[in-house]
């Protein structure tokens, strides 16, 4: 079926609706367009805005909750949204800290990332340029603190490598949350994909989901 998408979608038959470019999670008109607002140098550069968008982009808002769990008993759930790519799966592991933080380059501590999820801080690099290097280092998901309390879609940057091969589920979670983490470096998150009915709508899930047995802090073979 067709899917809406918020303002951001092509154009009608009638050439009335005009494309907008999601640039950093964020719909904006595309250079040349009347409405076109340029952006400022910095945040220009950070979310590298785009005229375009990749025709296997998810333009739509969706969301996985996620969990943390650590050994105090300690847990923190929200929401989770995610990057216009990337997959959306169920996933559980380790939340390791990128080196560097903001995984602008490769990550120095990839040995420790491999397998685990990756824990990331927004800034230096475009949210593609992340998710490439977490990859890279074998990460099985990507969680990405925002500098600021909302979450939005990670948009991507056209970087000449495949779309395809940022093949975990990539996420964002709101500054908040990423303060909460702070009171200890030994979390296991768990990401469970919202309901196909909670998915494509701007207003994150509010159902609190049952962990799966295998996915569970300490469980699984």
């Amino acid at each position: 079926g067709h899917e809406e998408r918020g303002g951001a979608g092509g154009e009608g038959p009638g050439g009335k609706m005009p494309k907008a470019a999601e640039a950093g999670g964020f719909f904006m008109f595309p250079p040349g367009h009347p409405d076109y607002v340029p952006l400022p140098p910095g945040e220009a550069a950070l979310i590298a805005g785009r005229s375009d968008v990749h025709p296997n982009e998810r333009l739509a808002p969706h969301w996985s909750h996620i969990i943390f769990q650590a050994p105090s008993g300690a847990e923190i759930r929200a929401q989770a949204r995610h990057a216009t790519y990337g997959t959306i799966d169920a996933v559980a592991g380790k939340l390791v800290h990128a080196d560097p933080i903001t995984a602008h380059s490769p990550l120095s501590n990839a040995s420790l990332v491999a397998g685990h999820v990756v824990y990331v801080k927004r800034g230096s690099a475009p949210f593609t340029k992340k998710a490439r290097e977490a990859v890279a280092a074998g990460a099985m998901a990507c969680v990405v603190a925002n500098s600021d309390r909302e979450t939005f879609g990670m948009s991507y940057t056209e970087d000449g490598l495949p779309f395809d091969a940022l093949n975990i589920p990539c996420v964002m979670i709101s500054s908040d949350i990423a303060s909460k983490l702070e009171v200890s470096n030994d979390w296991h998150v768990t990401l469970v994909p919202a309901r196909p009915d909670q998915q494509g709508t701007k207003k994150p899930p509010q159902n609190k989901p049952a962990i799966p047995d295998d996915l569970a802090a300490g469980g699984g073979a």
